[in-house]
């Protein structure tokens, strides 16, 4: 497989309205994962490690963020004279002020896929933590001569399943039938939104189903054509998350608490990369207590942790306790103050001797900026 033979596109809003007001200030790409990383981080990096050097990222609100952290894509090796990363906000297509679904986007973005000139493309969804072996999937894809592979998932239960589609497969691992339930079994075999096409193949699809009204690939494509294409499915082994709700976005978090899932998630031999803050280690007092914990650089700890955690440069001062919560970069905890299944967005401080507690198996979100 050659390298310049594949591209990629990065839908950088799917579901931001599952996270609610976290997705109010951020597309769902750009949303703080594990310490130190956004979601957008696993697609460009698997893109990358695949040997893709021909990205684009499909924006449609709030990504103001998500620009400040790509910038040229340096961090990724995306800062190319050819190739590299492209941003494709909005396009003012007759009869849609926002893209409504995927096949509006891609309409939308149809400059992209007309110029790239590759043989594939890989889409992927900006909601999903996970590191793929996109290059193995790209080579299945080409290997069964398939007009699509889905990659997909199994043993992961999902009760919000709002537009996940689950699937059948036949002993040759071609799609039989494709379903759409109100919630996800353990058995079931669900897609983890990454798709691959041909490009030529991926054109014309999307400009029939853009013409008979079609809005969502997995509805209006697959569902659709499973009986006239070559649809086969590609098994994906690892850790995966998939952001439905702050349920599921708090649940992997601490998963990485869990150093099967850390090694999984983040394999040396397809490295996950972000966008680099140089800051100083982080500093423990001689009072710190940190117990089960996932902390960045960069943080000052005088106080207790439990299982939380941490991102870069957040304080916990002296006789703080934070316990079962997420802290997002820059915040500060003060003196005596408990946090308890909490998530704080970036640069809240959350003042002396003050209490803030969720209620146990959830999370109570404080918004970016505020003051306690």
């Amino acid at each position: 497989m050659r390298t310049s033979s594949v591209s990629g596109i990065v839908f950088a809003n799917s579901r931001d309205e599952a996270l609610g007001r976290m997705t109010n200030i951020r597309s769902m790409a750009s949303v703080p994962f594990g310490g130190r990383y956004r979601l957008v981080d696993f697609c460009l990096s698997n893109l990358v490690n695949a040997g893709i050097t021909n990205v684009g990222v499909i924006t449609k609100a709030n990504y103001r963020s998500l620009m400040d952290h790509i910038e040229s894509g340096a961090f990724w090796d995306l800062d190319r004279k050819r190739g590299g990363v492209h941003l494709l906000p909005p396009f003012n297509i007759s009869g849609a002020r926002r893209y409504h679904g995927y096949i509006e986007a891609l309409y939308g973005a149809m400059d992209f896929l007309n110029r790239c000139n590759s043989d594939y493309i890989v889409l992927c969804d900006g909601c999903v933590a996970a590191n793929v072996d996109i290059a193995a999937a790209i080579n299945f894809h080409i290997s069964k001569g398939a007009d699509i592979t889905v990659v997909y998932r199994t043993g992961v239960p999902v009760d919000n399943a709002k537009n996940m589609m689950t699937f059948k497969l036949d002993s040759g691992d071609r799609l039989v039938s494709a379903h759409f339930p109100k919630t996800v079994s353990a058995n079931d075999l669900t897609s983890l939104g990454v798709l691959i096409f041909g490009r030529k193949l991926l054109i014309e699809l999307i400009n029939n189903a853009y013409e008979n009204g079609g809005r969502n690939i997995d509805v209006d494509i697959i569902a659709d054509r499973i009986s006239d294409l070559n649809i086969y499915g590609f098994k994906h082994n690892g850790f995966s998350a998939i952001m439905t709700d702050i349920k599921t976005y708090t649940e992997a978090n601490m998963s990485l608490l869990d150093k099967n899932v850390r090694a999984d998630l983040f394999n040396p031999e397809r490295r996950i990369m972000t966008k680099n803050r140089d800051d100083m280690p982080t500093r423990y007092g001689i009072r710190a207590n940190v117990h089960n914990s996932f902390i960045a650089d960069g943080c000052v700890v005088d106080g207790t942790v439990k299982n939380s955690i941490l991102f870069r440069g957040v304080k916990v001062k002296k006789g703080a306790v934070v316990e079962n919560s997420i802290v997002m970069q820059d915040c500060t905890v003060g003196e005596n103050a408990v946090l308890q299944n909490v998530i704080c967005d970036k640069k809240v401080f959350v003042g002396n001797n003050a209490m803030v507690k969720g209620p146990a198996g959830e999370s109570v979100y404080i918004e970016k900026n505020q003051k306690f």
